[in-house]
């Protein structure tokens, strides 16, 4: 066990110093994990609030689908598709049909955001897709693109990141602000 805790102290030393684009991603999953800690405590607790299921819908949508998802997408998925072997495209694909998923359960979240229970059933989903897709991405994808990706093209993704990022800080503030509210 101790050798386990080892090994992922040094995977996430490599990761601050060698990928710091990867590092983005991950520190992404953090934001999104509160945000999905926060939906299902609500659910939960039977909080009836639409504006908390709409908020929590938006911020699905517009950080963890265009933000995260895009620099994903748009970026990482493009780069491996022109450098990684099958196996690894194999994941790639896997993962952008986790991210259609997601799409449509938030919107169903969105669309039921009034109804307690019609809605429980699209978030506790949505919840347990989203958490193992970003294992999928932290323990999978990740560590296994990095033998394809020199150190200069993680920067260069990093780079590529900011014209994607316009909005992200707000909607990490959303985040905190529903967290005071479950």
């Amino acid at each position: 066990m101790e050798e386990d805790l080892d090994w992922i102290e040094e995977i996430e030393e490599k990761v601050e110093e060698e990928y710091p684009a990867t590092k983005v991603m991950m520190d992404e999953h953090r934001v999104i994990e509160r945000a999905l800690s926060v939906l299902k405590k609500a659910i939960e607790k039977k909080i009836e609030d639409e504006e908390l299921y709409l908020s929590l819908a938006e911020f699905f949508s517009k950080y963890t689908g265009e933000i995260h998802h895009g620099k994903e997408e748009e970026i990482v998925f493009k780069v491996l598709r022109e450098k990684a072997p099958k196996h690894i495209i194999d994941m790639v694909e896997a993962l952008e049909n986790d991210h259609r998923v997601g799409a449509e359960l938030v919107g169903k979240i969105k669309e039921n955001a009034s109804n307690f229970e019609k809605l429980k059933d699209f978030a506790l989903a949505y919840h347990s897709m989203l958490r193992d897709h970003i294992v999928k991405e932290d323990q999978g994808l990740f560590p296994a693109m990095h033998p394809y990706l020199s150190v200069e093209e993680e920067k260069k993704l990093l780079k590529d990141f900011e014209r994607i990022d316009k909005e992200k800080e707000k909607y990490e503030r959303l985040v905190a602000e529903l967290e005071e509210k479950v």
